[in-house]
């Protein structure tokens, strides 16, 4: 297994640590937590949770493990969540964790994650006085918890914003190696800033293991395609952390064992993987940005084009894709827009200023009529 320094803390954590949100639910929650013993035994040292995972079960599933594991609660590192709209005040917060703490079975949280922050105003609303991170602090003043952290799924250069906010000791972002064009400008801020970098979501949700054959362009024929995703996580000195999520023993194994055959994966290669990306999906919109200041709508046009990279590279149908798009306006990237796509005017300036020569008002018009079908359902709920 690979170590590396968690920022600021000094923490030598696992490249690969263990996210507690695919446990298979057929099995207790005793059994499932044997998963952790075995992370445990082949060298991972990193675990994360948080409410709600797996219907509820998470926590409880990690709190046998600790139960079995006190002697040695100092040779690993926990980490858990919660959003803004979980608590009403600071001291609901200290509840919170509180309640966290004897789920875990433990007497401290070294990481605690405002959660799933997915616009500036929700980090505002954490930010406020008597709340979120105010109970946070009290709590690490109390020695329940040890850092605070931030999880966000905003873009990059969004997510600067929070960060130029406050000094955080890590960050928790989605970023792969077929989106990191988008989150990058985060991951090497908060890098630069001593802040470690947990990486979620390294094999895209489970769609590079589920299409392998679509992803093979990825890896360089000696390897997998999933074997190549993980390895990209894991070498790039910026990230920290992969953070996998996990259902089985041979799961665990398979990440473990691309930590041990890594390699450091230089910004040369991340340029070839991006032309490679450009190659392969020459309709994929690469983020560049240039499109967004364009707009006299104030369209997240970038956002737009990023989320409709789904439809190209998992070919979803349109069924599909309103499930994501639904999914996407409530808590991913398009949540934090500024304007809708029916707001477009087809001046087409955002096309004259893509570097691809993307169809942008023709994705745009069919991503209108996808949110007029999800304004349709909401009306009749």
């Amino acid at each position: 297994m690979i170590y590396k320094t968690f920022g600021k803390t000094g923490y030598k954590v696992s490249a690969v640590g263990f996210g507690g949100m695919r446990f298979d639910l057929n099995h207790s929650n005793l059994n499932n937590s044997y998963l952790l013993d075995h992370a445990w035994d082949k060298g991972i040292n990193f675990f994360d949770t948080a409410p709600a995972y797996c219907e509820d079960n998470s926590l409880d599933i990690f709190g046998h493990f600790c139960e079995r594991t006190k002697s040695i609660r100092d040779q690993y590192y926990v980490s858990s969540k919660i959003m803004p709209q979980m608590v009403t005040s600071a001291k609901d917060t200290i509840e919170q964790v509180d309640k966290a703490l004897k789920r875990l079975n433990t007497d401290y949280i070294d990481f605690f994650y405002v959660w799933c922050i997915r616009n500036l105003n929700q980090y505002d609303e954490a930010a406020k006085p008597d709340g979120l991170i105010e109970g946070l602090e009290k709590c690490r003043e109390q020695g329940k918890i040890r850092h605070i952290n931030v999880s966000s799924h905003l873009r990059g250069k969004r997510l600067n914003k929070v960060l130029e906010k406050r000094d955080f000791a890590g960050i928790l972002v989605g970023v792969n190696i077929l989106n990191f064009m988008f989150r990058w400008d985060a991951v090497e801020t908060a890098y630069k800033n001593g802040a470690g970098v947990v990486a979620m979501n390294p094999l895209a949700g489970g769609m590079i293991p589920k299409h392998e054959e679509r992803f093979s362009f990825i890896s360089n024929g000696s390897e997998s395609p999933t074997d190549a995703a993980l390895k990209f996580c894991i070498g790039s000195p910026e990230i920290t952390v992969a953070l996998n999520g996990f259902t089985t023993k041979e799961h665990i194994n398979q990440a473990c064992r691309c930590a041990d055959q890594s390699s450091e994966i230089s910004k040369e290669r991340k340029d070839e993987i991006a032309e490679l990306l450009s190659d392969n999906f020459d309709e994929l919109c690469t983020a560049c940005g240039y499109c967004d200041s364009e707009c006299p709508k104030r369209i997240p046009v970038s956002s737009y084009m990023q989320f409709y990279n789904r439809k190209l590279i998992e070919n979803k149908s349109d069924k599909e894709l309103l499930e994501a798009l639904k999914f996407s306006r409530e808590w991913g990237i398009l949540n934090d827009r500024t304007g809708e796509a029916a707001d477009c005017i087809k001046c087409k300036r955002c096309e004259e200023a893509c570097t691809q020569h993307l169809n942008i008002t023709e994705r745009l018009e069919h991503l209108e009529r996808l949110e007029e079908r999800l304004k349709e359902e909401n009306q009749k709920t």
